[in-house]
């Protein structure tokens, strides 16, 4: 019997650089700084925000290093899973990638709920602010409710299955379509605020809003909230702008598919973090420079609190929910929403893309059952995985709408940095524990720094600048306490895939093909 289930993975690479960068950008979703902004100025209090978009990227800018010479070196699709698998242990391996994996289908089942709720219903409650029309919130609510978020939810997913049938290049022309119209949104946030000024934004927001912005400033202040900008505080909130950017590595998990992978992944990967965080700096400096960051955090401080004298329609002040304090232009209001509306939805397929060719290279290696690693004789495309995750995402989001076992699922970015810390472990001994392959390699990854390979060096960084995300993501806010039977239970997805994975390969064992057998080499392309 074959170690692999077939001489060639049956994918195509399909994807040029241009999508691929777009892929990383979709993944981590400009629109969503919209959120960060808010909960930051809650939880780091005085942070000025616009900076933190220059340190995010030397935070990301070793790692990004990391995942593309990885990915040039064995571009196969699970990315770190092959990588890690092959050079500290399978099980291993197969324990990160499934933790992402879970964590990516908790994201999943989260989107079209982000659609509705801060993105459609938004409309109808921006509309309802300017005409005084009562009935337009309840529109709002109408379109925010867990009924109608399931109907959206289901008809989302049965158009993704739809559109995987149709394989990669269908799939790409729809992301590219989603990306034009997140990005027009975003273009006409950052215009419509660059046209604007402060003291115009303050007249119409004391005229509209039930409250003066004074009172905001006043009313926060005396439950210790600050009334300036703290350069300390600003330091920590750095992770938060960091969070942002997660994703920027992801093309590192469906290489199998792209053209010119050194080419491609060097702009993907190093420069969709770069792309991305100027994108935020943008926002955040015109959101600052017209709302003021210490007003905006004072207004999302008494929304947060359940203050009184927060009277606007929406639960919280998001950048994006403001617009109609700083126009009546029913296309601005309509496009800045639909854009974050859009945003979730596109982020949520770049998703279910990733975990499937993920499922697929598990059953390629047979750690699951080879059948989910079927393609599609006309569309080359994986569609058994495909079918198993649209049914678990139809799942996760009936789990997200009516029960409360997202409420102890809080950690889903640590566990996503946790698997980047065990990518970069991997790239520290690749070359010493995988010298085969690691010679194998094209130049640019055999390189070395004072005879020390350079891939080890950027892991050792990496490693070190990855441990300190992952524990600031434990402390979330300043002077933040930790939750540990939450995080308990969020930390059990990893132990589950060390049984599964010793699971199988007692079974394979009695097959008479030992699992190991297929780690020993690189999945064939």
């Amino acid at each position: 019997m074959a170690v692999f289930p077939r001489p060639t993975s049956g994918l195509v690479k399909e994807i040029s650089a241009s999508g691929a960068i777009m892929y990383n950008m979709a993944a981590m979703g400009l629109p969503f700084c919209f959120i960060y902004i808010t909960w930051t100025m809650i939880l780091f209090p005085g942070a000025y925000l616009p900076i933190t978009a220059f340190y995010a990227v030397l935070l990301g800018i070793v790692p990004a290093f990391v995942y593309y010479l990885m990915s040039v070196s064995m571009p196969r699709s699970g990315g770190d899973y092959v990588w890690v698998s092959r050079i500290i242990h399978p099980s291993i391996g197969f324990m990160i990638n499934l933790a992402l994996t879970f964590s990516l289908l908790v994201a999943i089942g989260v989107e079209p709920s982000w659609t509705m709720q801060w993105g459609i219903a938004p409309i109808a409650s921006s509309f309802a602010l300017l005409s005084g029309d009562s009935s337009l919130y309840s529109l709002a609510e109408f379109l925010a409710s867990p009924t109608v978020i399931q109907i959206v939810g289901v008809i989302y997913f049965i158009l993704i299955a739809i559109l995987i049938t149709r394989g990669t290049k269908t799939i790409m022309r729809t992301y590219w379509i989603l990306f034009a119209i997140s990005m027009l949104g975003m273009l006409t946030y950052v215009t419509t605020l660059a046209t604007a000024n402060h003291q115009a934004f303050l007249e119409r927001f004391n005229r509209f809003s039930g409250i003066s912005h004074e009172e905001v400033l006043k009313l926060a202040q005396e439950l210790g909230y600050p009334s300036s900008y703290d350069w300390g505080i600003t330091t920590f909130a750095i992770i938060y702008t960091f969070l942002n950017l997660a994703g920027f590595w992801f093309t590192a998990y469906i290489g199998g598919e792209i053209k010119e992978v050194s080419k491609s992944q060097l702009i993907a990967i190093p420069g969709s973090l770069i792309a991305l965080s100027l994108g935020i700096f943008v926002v955040y400096y015109v959101t600052f420079a017209i709302y003021d960051g210490i007003f905006l955090g004072s207004l999302a401080y008494l929304a947060v609190v359940g203050h009184e004298a927060y009277k606007l329609p929406m639960e919280m002040p998001f950048p994006h929910f403001l617009i109609p304090f700083l126009t009546d232009n029913p296309v601005a209001i309509v496009l800045v929403n639909l854009g974050f509306a859009v945003a979730p939805l596109l982020a949520g397929m770049t998703y279910i893309f990733l975990v499937v060719r993920n499922i697929f290279a598990w059953a390629f290696d047979r750690v699951i059952p080879s059948a989910f690693s079927k393609i599609h004789p006309e569309t080359r495309s994986p569609y058994v995985a495909s079918i198993a995750i649209i049914i678990l995402a139809l799942i996760f989001q009936a789990l997200w709408l009516y029960t409360k076992v997202f409420e102890y699922i809080l950690y889903i970015t640590t566990i996503i940095f946790m698997v980047v810390w065990f990518a970069s472990l991997a790239a520290i001994l690749f070359p010493y524990r995988r010298k085969d392959i690691f010679e194998a390699s094209p130049e640019i990854v055999k390189k070395r720094i004072g005879g020390i390979p350079l891939i080890t060096i950027l892991g050792i960084i990496s490693l070190i600048i990855t441990s300190f995300i992952v524990y600031a993501t434990l402390t979330p806010t300043f002077g933040g306490v930790l939750e540990p039977t939450n995080l308990f239970y969020n930390m059990l997805i990893f132990p589950i895939g060390l049984v599964i994975y010793f699971v199988a390969s007692l079974y394979r064992r009695k097959t008479g093909l030992p699992l190991e057998l297929s780690f020993k080499e690189v999945p064939p392309y």
